[in-house]
């Protein structure tokens, strides 16, 4: 049996402050193996333009290379609508069902994890690896993680990953403006962006 991470978010693109994270939790959470869960994003729900799947996917393989424990999963892409996180789990739990599942969330959606889309049995069936971010309430944080745990019953490890404060739209202004992003994005991400004239 493995301990298994569920990384997922837009990636576009994975930078720094998601690679702190990812092996944060390789070396804090003792997770074998991670799973890169990039999220399928609906045209209509959205006010920004989205980089192609293709290309999310590619940025996330260059990364997954450059370890022996990191994979990545299209199960929300490959999927025909919108994925609810619950949804998701299940499904990667049917094709790895000996394995523990722990969902890596960032320490502002723990505040609102209960009112998901069966955020309970969310709860009650999964553990959960925090992420702390930039600017993050220490003390809500905790509350909320301790009334969460009482009341499911469910494991709750936080992080002491660095906190790198990163965004998609810094990345993005900087190549548009010719900037250097090696400080913010892994090489290998790097250079692909730069072969495939991404966020010009």
């Amino acid at each position: 049996m493995e301990n298994i991470g569920i990384l997922g978010g837009t990636f576009d693109p994975f930078h720094l402050g998601h690679l702190s994270v990812l092996e944060a939790a390789v070396e804090e959470a003792c997770c074998d193996r991670i799973i890169l869960l990039p999220a399928k994003v609906s045209p209509f729900k959205i006010e920004r333009r989205i980089t192609e799947d293709i290309h999310r996917v590619a940025m996330l393989s260059c990364v997954a290379k450059m370890y022996d424990n990191v994979e990545v999963s299209t199960i929300e892409i490959d999927g025909p609508e919108i994925s609810y996180t619950y949804n998701t789990m299940k499904e990667i739990q049917r094709k790895k069902p000996p394995d523990k599942l722990h969902f890596i969330m960032g320490s502002d959606s723990l505040l609102t994890l209960e009112s998901w889309y069966k955020g309970r049995e969310l709860l009650k069936e999964f553990s959960f690896i925090l992420a702390p971010r930039p600017g993050y309430n220490y003390s809500e944080t905790k509350k909320t993680k301790m009334y969460l745990e009482k009341k499911y019953g469910t494991e709750i490890k936080v992080l002491n990953n660095k906190l790198r404060n990163i965004s998609s739209t810094e990345i993005k202004d900087a190549i548009k403006c010719g900037k250097e992003i090696n400080h913010l994005v892994p090489t290998e991400v790097a250079v692909y962006i730069n072969e495939h004239r991404l966020y010009l």
